[in-house]
């Protein structure tokens, strides 16, 4: 028999997943895959970032994170630009059109959201806001946070913690 934490986690998994595709609505009428859309977010509150930091802060492969940046730069929405500290390097960043995208879908999936709330009964409401805290804290510790710096040439040798949400003074956002 299933735990009650095994209940609500179900619960809750299937909540958020639905309400994470209701919102998506914005995002797919610019073309943007959760992918591309997670790239955005990270760069806007990480960048200008090596592909490689970008790929660490996403969780996926340096494969993977260069067709990505292909395709967002092909759209105008990335660009790419010399490290200063290695010339060999590119760092990535938001473009125009590409903070202008990522500001409208945030702007219009609150929206939406923002108009559900406002149909709920004000208790309903307060409920809602009271587990904020808890359910930020569970996507931190759930989810990848903040890419680090890369390293320079002089610190080659030292490995690469990853990357940690904790300690931030930017919130997770990934899109």
């Amino acid at each position: 028999m299933p735990s009650d934490h095994d209940e609500v986690a179900t619960r809750l998994r299937t909540a958020v997943l639905r309400l994470a595709h209701g919102l998506r609505a914005p995002a797919e009428r610019h073309d943007l895959t959760p992918s591309r859309l997670t790239a955005l977010g990270v760069l806007s509150a990480h960048g200008p970032l090596r592909i490689g930091d970008l790929a660490r802060g996403m969780s996926i492969t340096m494969p993977s994170a260069s067709r990505l940046v292909d395709i967002l730069v092909g759209a105008d929405l990335v660009s790419r630009r010399s490290d200063p500290n290695d010339q060999r390097a590119c760092l990535l960043e938001l473009t125009p059109t590409g903070t202008a995208v990522l500001d409208s879908v945030r702007r219009e999936s609150t929206q939406a959201l923002a108009g559900r709330l406002a149909m709920l009964p004000e208790d309903q409401l307060a409920t809602l806001a009271a587990a904020l805290p808890q359910l930020d804290r569970l996507a931190q510790e759930l989810t990848p946070g903040e890419p680090q710096p890369s390293r320079t040439r002089d610190d080659r040798r030292e490995p690469i913690d990853g990357i940690t949400a904790q300690g931030s003074d930017k919130p997770y956002r990934p899109y």
